[in-house]
């Protein structure tokens, strides 16, 4: 039920029918093949009358989906927005977005008065692209000012772009320092990003020592937070001729999972890994959805920087997260390598961006603030009926 009297729709069944239109084996597609069998044959001209399918399936499929996403705005679904800018159920599925995004954007198209076509995906445009952009379009709305919502888009990015760099670089240097320890010494290795964990269970006993503080900051079970090596000794295994426990940074959480459980990869884990882990299995998601939502051929010809920053990036998040869950040399060196391509295209790609971006934000922020901030507040006037849900 979409909330509307006399109106009965089931938002999944349009967005299904669109899909045997247009996706993929679907109608659109056997209409092609169609033609091309006919063509071959030299009988093109017996399939004249079912030509204007081509023009009513390319149509219809959209109408369907817009159809479908008025109906999930209605039922409060908070994709809706999303929806209706052109992206499809498949390319936002199990995907965490920004809530603020989702709001404007759903509030946006509910209020028939507001303009919603800055909402909407543009031509080659990924769902990282859209994102940043819309961030930018929606301060533009509220201020009236479209240069301080570009600013705002180039700071957005410019600081995902700084912050990506960062861990890629850092990756990739730490990582191969790890990797020359082991070749040259053996030394066993660590999982990425544990370098926060080996220090509480190395010295969390110093804490005691903090007035007052110390005694309750030393109850705080260490294994909560940085993985219990009990619980590592399951991945055990032989080395250098003897058995080797191997510690909570060290354990490859895959083995410990396979003969204890995976209740005792988590306390192996601890929540600084794991939450690691679940950050970085996050971003994987994300920039695979990125890539299904691209153009690739468009988008190799208009920036081939960026279009290869995307597939590095994804491939760097995948090889991190696999040596962050079993650390080996093979997945530390693919981190070290994909981390090494990543930052190489990032700087390529965006270089002046990172820069130009903080320095345009501040010293524009710093100069207008005053009059950003009555411009927001003449704005917000206008999109409060929409965003307040007591209005």
């Amino acid at each position: 039920m979409t909330g509307k009297p006399n109106r009965v729709v089931n938002p999944q069944d349009l967005e299904q029918l669109a899909k045997l239109l247009d996706g993929r084996g679907g109608v659109g597609d056997k209409l092609s093949e169609a033609f091309t069998r006919a063509s071959a044959l030299g009988v093109s001209s017996k399939l004249t009358a079912i030509r204007p399918m081509h023009s009513w399936v390319s149509d219809t499929a959209p109408e369907l989906r817009k159809k479908a996403a008025y109906a999930r705005l209605e039922d409060g679904d908070p994709l809706a927005g999303l929806l209706l800018a052109g992206f499809t159920p498949e390319q936002l599925k199990n995907k965490d977005l920004p809530p603020d995004v989702l709001l404007v954007a759903n509030a946006t198209a509910a209020d028939g008065e507001l303009d919603d076509d800055w909402l909407k995906k543009k031509d080659g445009e990924t769902l990282d692209d859209w994102l940043v952009r819309v961030q930018g379009d929606a301060v533009t709305q509220l201020t009236g000012n479209e240069k301080l919502g570009k600013t705002v888009a180039t700071y957005i990015e410019g600081a995902a772009n700084l912050s990506a760099f960062f861990t890629s670089s850092t990756t990739a240097l730490a990582g191969g320092w790890s990797l020359n320890k082991y070749f040259k010494t053996s030394k066993v290795l660590n999982a990425p990003g544990t370098l926060t964990s080996r220090l509480i269970n190395g010295h969390w006993d110093k804490l005691s020592r903090i007035p007052r503080a110390g005694s309750w900051l030393t109850r705080v079970p260490t294994g909560v937070l940085a993985g219990s090596d009990e619980a590592a000794m399951l991945a055990g295994y032989m080395r250098n001729g003897s058995f080797y426990m191997p510690t909570s940074s060290e354990a490859n959480l895959l083995r410990v999972a396979q003969r204890g459980g995976l209740a005792n990869a988590a306390k192996a884990a601890g929540w600084l890994r794991g939450a690691g882990i679940v950050g970085s299995v996050a971003t994987t998601a994300w920039g695979v959805a990125n890539l299904a939502t691209m153009d690739h051929g468009k988008a190799w010809k208009e920036d081939k920087a960026k279009y290869l920053s995307n597939w590095t990036g994804t491939a760097f998040n995948a090889s991190l997260t696999l040596a962050m869950v079993a650390p080996t040399p093979l997945t530390v060196g693919l981190a070290v390598g994909t981390g090494v391509a990543y930052a190489g295209t990032l700087l390529w790609d965006n270089g002046d961006k990172i820069v130009e971006g903080a320095k345009e934000a501040a010293d524009w922020v710093g100069d207008k603030a005053e009059k950003a901030g009555e411009a927001i507040s003449d704005g917000a006037k206008k999109l409060g009926s929409a965003l307040n849900p007591f209005d």
